[in-house]
C-alpha cells in the first residue's frame, strides 16, 4: 500500500508539474508590453503619427538638410523625439532672422535712389533742347548772321553761318588778342614803345596820326587799333612782333585762330585790308569774339570808348550801337567792297551777354539796325527762358498735397 501511494504521489506531482509549466508558458504569451519575451516573439510596432508629424516639420525647416529617421520604441520618447527635433529647427530660424539681410530695409532704398534718378531725369529733361531760330523766326537784311548767349553758351541764331566771306576790319579783333596776349605773358606793357615805319605811315584806309619813325607806347596803339580801326597801328606792331617782318605776326594770327577753332578762315594780314583768300564765317568770327571776352574782359575799357585822340586829331568809332542800344559796350566793325559792312557786337543787360555777328550787310545804317534787330531778338529768347526756369524752379519748391 505504502508503495502504491507513494507512486500515485509521485504521478500527481508529475502532473502537477506539467500543468504548471504549460500554464507558465501561455501567461507569459499574454505578458505586458516591454518584457524580453514580448520583445522577441512578437514584430516590431510600426512607426506612430507623432514621428511621421517631426519628420514633416523638420523637412520644412532644413530643405537642404537630410533627415535622418530615428526609432522610437514608446510614446513618451516618440514625445521627447519631438521635443529635441523642433527646438533645433526654431533655434536655427532665429539665428538666421538675425544674421540675414532685412529685405524691407533694402527695398526702400533702392526705389528712392530709383525715385532719385528719376526725377533727376526728368528735372534735365525739363529743360528742352535750345533750338537757333532762323530766317524764318527773323529775317535779317544780311548775307550771313549768328547770335550766341554767352552767359549760357546757347546759339540763339544763325543765317549762312558757314558762308565764307572777307572779315574786314574784324580781322584785328584777332591782332588784339595776339598782343593782349603778350601783355598777359608780361613779355609787353602798355608803355612799351612801338617804332614806326615808313611803311606803316603809308598804309592806307582808316587810321590814326602817326610820324614816320617816331616811338609810341603800346597803349596808344591799341586804343587807335580797338576804337579807330587804324590799319598803320597794325602794321606797326606786326613789325614789332615780327622782328621786322610782319609775314611771321601773320603765321601767329592763324595759329592762334586754328586754337581758338576757326576751322574756315584764314588771315593774309593783321588789319583785314583786301587780300586775296583772307577769309572767314560768322561762325568763326563767333567763336574769336567769345574767346576773346572771355580770356581778356578788361578791353571792353578800350571797345566801349565812342572816340580816340591821337596828335591832335580825333577819330570817332565806327560802332554807332555804342550811342544807340541799350546794353552794347564792343566789339568791332568792318568794310570792304568785296564783303560789304559787317560786325561782331556784345550787348549785355543783367545777367545775360549776347554775341551778335552780322556779315554782308548794304550800308552803316542797316547793318547797325539789323544787329538791333538780332539782339532784341535775342534779349527777348533769353528772359522768356529765364521765365519759365522760374516757373519750373517755383514748381519744384511747392510742397505736394
Amino acid at each position: 500500500m505504502t508503495k502504491r501511494y507513494a507512486a500515485k504521489f509521485l504521478f500527481v506531482l508529475v502532473l502537477y508539474a506539467l500543468i504548471s509549466g504549460l500554464a507558465g508558458i501561455g501567461f507569459s504569451a499574454f505578458a505586458s508590453s516591454g518584457t524580453h519575451v514580448f520583445r522577441g516573439a512578437v514584430a516590431p510596432k510600426p512607426k506612430t503619427p507623432a514621428v511621421a508629424a517631426d519628420s514633416r516639420v523638420a523637412d520644412q525647416a532644413e530643405p537642404a538638410t537630410p533627415v535622418q529617421s530615428v526609432p522610437v520604441t514608446s510614446p513618451a520618447k516618440a514625445a521627447a523625439s519631438k521635443k529635441q527635433t523642433t527646438t533645433p529647427t526654431s533655434d536655427a530660424v532665429k539665428k538666421t532672422a538675425k544674421t540675414a539681410p532685412k529685405q524691407t530695409d533694402v527695398a526702400p532704398k533702392a526705389s528712392a535712389v530709383k525715385a532719385k534718378k528719376s526725377s533727376a531725369d526728368k528735372t534735365k529733361s525739363a529743360k528742352p533742347a535750345v533750338k537757333p531760330g532762323t530766317s524764318k523766326d527773323l529775317y535779317l537784311n544780311a548775307q550771313a548772321a549768328l547770335l550766341i548767349n554767352m552767359s549760357t553758351g546757347d546759339v540763339y541764331y544763325e543765317h549762312n553761318p558757314d558762308k565764307t566771306i572777307a572779315p574786314a576790319s574784324i580781322t584785328k579783333l584777332l591782332t588784339l588778342y595776339i598782343i593782349r596776349e603778350a601783355l598777359a605773358q608780361g613779355r609787353l606793357s602798355q608803355a612799351t614803345p612801338i617804332p614806326v615805319s615808313a611803311e606803316a605811315v603809308k598804309t592806307g584806309g582808316s587810321r590814326m596820326r602817326l610820324k614816320r619813325n617816331e616811338k609810341v607806347p603800346l597803349g596808344e596803339l591799341i586804343k587807335g587799333i580797338s576804337v579807330v580801326s587804324a590799319n598803320n597801328a597794325c602794321v606797326a606792331v606786326a613789325e614789332y612782333f615780327g622782328k621786322g617782318d610782319p609775314s611771321k605776326f601773320v603765321a601767329q594770327m592763324n595759329e592762334k585762330a586754328k586754337k581758338i577753332g576757326m576751322v574756315n578762315s584764314r588771315f593774309k594780314n593783321p588789319n583785314g585790308l583786301p587780300a586775296s583768300g583772307q577769309l572767314s564765317t560768322a561762325r568763326d568770327i563767333a567763336k574769336l569774339s567769345v574767346a576773346y571776352l572771355r580770356t581778356f574782359p578788361e578791353a571792353l575799357k578800350v571797345h566801349s570808348m565812342t572816340s580816340h585822340t591821337y596828335h591832335g586829331a580825333t577819330h570817332r568809332n565806327a560802332n554807332t550801337l555804342l550811342r544807340t542800344y541799350k546794353g552794347v559796350d564792343g566789339l568791332k566793325t568792318g568794310f570792304v567792297c568785296d564783303a560789304g559792312y559787317n560786325i561782331t557786337a556784345t550787348a549785355k543787360r543783367g545777367k545775360t551777354r549776347l554775341v551778335a555777328v552780322v556779315l554782308g550787310a548794304q550800308n552803316s545804317a542797316v547793318r547797325q539796325r539789323e544787329t538791333a534787330k538780332l539782339l532784341d531778338y535775342g534779349f527777348r529768347r533769353a528772359a522768356n527762358e529765364e521765365k519759365l526756369a522760374n516757373k519750373t524752379s517755383a514748381a519744384a519748391k511747392k510742397p505736394k498735397v
